[in-house]
Order: C-alpha cells, then sequence, then structure tokens
C-alpha cells in the first residue's frame, strides 16, 4: 500500500470560487467585525431549549464526508434494495446521539439511470437512496453543493420529498429561498443542535446568475449572520457544514480559508466540518473549536492516480453542556465505494495519523493522540 504522505497531487481548478468580497460577513471591514463581536463575547452561553428534558453527560455527534448514491453504488442500491455501504462503520457511530453526512448526489427517479450518459460528472442516487441513509441511522444531510442541481431543479425537489419521506432532515437546500438558509434543527440528548449548511462551488457557471441561487445555500456571510446570531442564542449547540475548496490538494486555498474564518471568528459556531476536495485535510482550531477543513470521500469511489481519495476520517465530537469539546478523527479506507474503518492495531493507522498531522501544519498544527479503541484519535490545539 502506498505511503499517505510526499508530494501534492494534481490539482485541479475549483468552479466557481468567489472573489474575497462575496465570503465577507458585514460591514466595511466585516472580518474585523465579526473579531470584534467574538471578543465582545468570548464564551456565549448555550440556550437551554426544554429544561425538563434530561441532558446526557456528553452529546455525541459524528460526521463525515461525501456520500455518493449515483453511479455504481445508485445501481447496486436498484439491485438491492436493502443494500449498505455503511454497514462496516456503524461500530464507528453506534453511540452516537446525532449524525450528519454530506450527500453529494441527488436523490431521484431516474428510470434507472443513475449517471448521464453522456458525462460521468453528473449523476444522482434512486429514491431508495433515502431509505439507505434512514436504516444507516443518518439524521441529518447536507444537500448544499456542486451537485445538487445535476438533473434539475424538480430533481432536487425530489430529493428533499424523499429525504422528508424516509424522516431524514436535510440543510442547505429548500422549495424557497428562505428554506434554503434555514438551519436543521435537531433534537439528541436533551440538547437542541441547530446546523447549518453551505456551498462553496458550482457546477452550472456563475451562481449569482444561475436559478439554483433561489434554491440553494451559498457562502454568503451576509445572509447567514443573523440567522447564526439567532442559533447561538436560541440553541445549545450550532454546526457548520461546508462545502468548497479545491479537489485533490490536501490544504484549503484562500477563499476556503477567509470565509471559515469568518464564520468561526464570531464565536456562534461550535464546529465546521468541511468536504468537497475528496482528500482529507487538516484540522484547524478557532478559540478550541475544531475546524475539519476535509473529512475526504466516504461513500465514494475514490481514483487509482490519486490513493488519497480512498482514505478518509469522521468528525467525532463529544460537547459537554458547558460548551468544550472533545474532537477526534476516527480513519478509515474505502473499497470501491465502501468505507471500512482502520482499527488501533491496524500498521495503516500510524500511517494514516502521521499524514493528518502532516496535512495540519497547513490549518494551524493539532497534536493528535494515540488510538483508542475504536482507532479514533484525539485531536487537540497545537
Amino acid at each position: 500500500m502506498p505511503r499517505w504522505f510526499g508530494l501534492a497531487l494534481v490539482v485541479l481548478t475549483a468552479v466557481g470560487l468567489p472573489p474575497a468580497s462575496d465570503a465577507a460577513p458585514l460591514g466595511e471591514n466585516p472580518v474585523k467585525a465579526a473579531k470584534a463581536a467574538a471578543r465582545a463575547a468570548p464564551e456565549p452561553l448555550a440556550h437551554v431549549a426544554d429544561p425538563k428534558l434530561p441532558k446526557a453527560k456528553r452529546l455525541v455527534i459524528v460526521a463525515g464526508g461525501d456520500v455518493n448514491f449515483g453511479r455504481e453504488c445508485g445501481q447496486a442500491i436498484l439491485t438491492n434494495p436493502g443494500y449498505d455501504p455503511f454497514q462496516f462503520i456503524e461500530p464507528l457511530w453506534r453511540d452516537a446521539d446525532l449524525t450528519f453526512v454530506n450527500l453529494e448526489s441527488q436523490i431521484s427517479d431516474q428510470k434507472g439511470e443513475t449517471q448521464s450518459p453522456t458525462n460521468r460528472l453528473i449523476f444522482t442516487g434512486p429514491p431508495g437512496g433515502a431509505d439507505v441513509l434512514a436504516r444507516a441511522g443518518i439524521d441529518v444531510v447536507s444537500t448544499a453543493n456542486n451537485h445538487a442541481w445535476d438533473y434539475g431543479r424538480s430533481a432536487l425537489f425530489e430529493t428533499i420529498d424523499n429525504l422528508t419521506r424516509a424522516g431524514v432532515a436535510k440543510v442547505g437546500t429548500g422549495k424557497t429561498f428562505d428554506d434554503a438558509y434555514a438551519p436543521a434543527v435537531l433534537k439528541a440528548g436533551g440538547y437542541s443542535v441547530a446546523v447549518f449548511a453551505v456551498t462553496h462551488i458550482w457546477n452550472q457557471g456563475t451562481f449569482a446568475e444561475h436559478d439554483g441561487r433561489n434554491y440553494v445555500a451559498w457562502a454568503r456571510m451576509n445572509v447567514l449572520w443573523n440567522a447564526l446570531k439567532k442559533a447561538r442564542t436560541e440553541h445549545d449547540v450550532v454546526l457548520f457544514s461546508y462545502h468548497g475548496g479545491a479537489e485533490y490538494i490536501d490544504a484549503p486555498p484562500d477563499p476556503t480559508r477567509r470565509f471559515i474564518a469568518s464564520v468561526m471568528e464570531t464565536g456562534f459556531v461550535d464546529a465546521l466540518i468541511g468536504h468537497h476536495p475528496h482528500v482529507p485535510q487538516g484540522v484547524g482550531w478557532f478559540r478550541k473549536r475544531p475546524v475539519y477543513y476535509s473529512l475526504g470521500n466516504f461513500v465514494f469511489a475514490g481514483h487509482d492516480w490519486a490513493p488519497r481519495t480512498r482514505v478518509g476520517y469522521l468528525a467525532r465530537l463529544e460537547i459537554a453542556e458547558d460548551r468544550s469539546i472533545v474532537a477526534r478523527a476516527c480513519p478509515y479506507t474505502i473499497e470501491g465505494h465502501v468505507p471500512k474503518p482502520v482499527g488501533p492495531n491496524d500498521p495503516r493507522s500510524r500511517e494514516l495519523k502521521s499524514y493528518l498531522r502532516g496535512i495540519s501544519t497547513s490549518t494551524g498544527g493539532t497534536r493528535i493522540s494515540e488510538p483508542d479503541e475504536r482507532g479514533c484519535w484525539e485531536l487537540n490545539p497545537k
């Protein structure tokens, strides 16, 4: 098996990254304003949504990266409606109070088609994909990404309907503009959790000129600011999902760094989960709040020429009532499109740990513990 560190792979051009001004929060100097707000309220008190609900000692959230039910995975679901690509991952999240993934494909009925016959980069999962998510125990998915419009608006609306039918919450898209930007609110372990999701990448030309701007949440702090502030006062935990960056490189580009800084410097968000590059990127920190810049592929086939597309890690967050966080990363490899955990005694664990430590130097550095019984590493600011 090749070593996971070394020279960077080929850089592919990211589509749709906006100028710095589009990533700004508010005012003439919005990043400065965000920092000032954070200093004014360095640790906003969490709101107890329902004091009658008993709280778990810690809220456990497990988040995964890109899940694609199109292509070969979609055909497997059509052949066997009980197909479960998450089956080997279950030990890593069986005790989670809340689970999240980025749903990288629409879920729509295209009469057996799960990929465009003329373009492999256009795909959809079948309606049964929603049931696969529900059976795996996934509570909420981000649908804000560059494949949200692959088969158009009708397929996006069908995706939303299929998720609703299966009882899986979605965030980042909607049948109206306001719904697209609204957080998903979930109750878990006695906590109230608000989840936001945006995309910073688009496949159908300029996002601001495309009809998708009315139904998909873009990385715009001027739209998100008030909602984030409100969520901080009304919910115990606020999570943010970000889909963006450049594919196949292990360090986030400047537009991604600037936007994520504008989100985290507000002090409103407890943790940020990133995806889209299809390879893992490092973990960074904002006042002890973790940012997973890219979790890598999850249920998504990798490439022979890019071996790091066949590894990834789950983000595991253990959040106490005082909002203190124990952050972990749980590594896995991908066979075909099926993820399989890397256990604590697997020789690949040490190699992948060294890789994560190395790529985290570009995001400020992270200390990584020895693996626990699940194979997960505890992460701390360096």
